[in-house]
């Protein structure tokens, strides 16, 4: 049913919204409520035993990740993890250390509700967070890594969002982006696609359907720099360090 009434949404009211804060907000908040969370629900029904050692305590923190974090690194690592999803899957322990994870995501409370009903405990669940306001749920400089994948481009403002991860990041750290390439194009702007992020010449550009573009390169000039970009046909893994 809420599928039904997202796509009569979007056919017949979507298209004719302003390109205003409001009207971006207005699309967001009904793709959010309506369809925000079915892949997910859907994944967990459907993958239960792939899933399962994401739920497991001892999972070692991804590769690329471990990679920039300090040789020596050890103990008190604090890992931010921007829209987690129902259980993060970037992992918790660090030469042979526990990760302080911290997951967030809008639909936290759904996710709860799905993971509760499947009889399924993350060691730590997600909590409610909007990666447009880090800094008001957190302290500056107090992440040693921060973490988004396939989750800024569904975001209401993706480079607020990458501007407050700066915030919130320690001096020296990076934030790990891995998302796919022209999300938006790709899904015909429907539900939480509404940006694309891609490289045009060498810089990092966001840019939506009205055709508006953001150099993430130029606009984080004074705050960090893009530390790596790798890509695919497919994906674009993006890594900010902060100054």
């Amino acid at each position: 049913m809420r599928k039904i009434l997202y796509r009569c949404f979007f056919v017949a009211i979507s298209p004719y919204l302003p390109n205003t804060g409001f009207g971006q907000f207005v699309k967001w908040k009904l793709a959010l409520l309506l369809v925000g969370d079915e892949f997910h629900q859907q994944n967990l029904l459907n993958n239960r035993d792939k899933l399962a050692r994401h739920f497991a305590h001892d999972t070692p923190l991804q590769a690329d990740l471990a990679e920039l974090l300090p040789f020596d690194a050890t103990t008190d690592l604090k890992v931010l993890d921007i829209g987690a999803g129902p259980v993060s899957k970037v992992g918790k322990i660090h030469n042979g250390h526990e990760v302080e994870l911290v997951p967030i995501d809008p639909m936290a409370d759904k996710y709860r509700k799905i993971l509760t009903a499947l009889n399924l405990q993350p060691k730590y669940w997600t909590r409610y967070g909007e990666g447009e306001r880090l800094s008001q749920q957190f302290e500056e400089n107090s992440f040693d890594l921060i973490h988004a994948r396939n989750s800024i481009d569904h975001c209401l403002n993706p480079i607020t969002v990458i501007e407050e991860a700066i915030t919130v990041l320690k001096p020296k750290c990076y934030f790990y982006l891995n998302h796919y390439r022209n999300e938006g194009k790709a899904a015909k702007y429907y539900g939480l696609h509404q940006w694309n992020f891609d490289v045009v010449n060498e810089d990092f550009i966001i840019s939506n359907r009205f055709g508006e573009q953001i150099n993430v390169n130029n606009t984080l000039r004074h705050k960090a720099l893009i530390h790596q970009i790798k890509q695919t046909e497919e994906r674009l893994i993006v890594i900010i360090q902060k100054g």
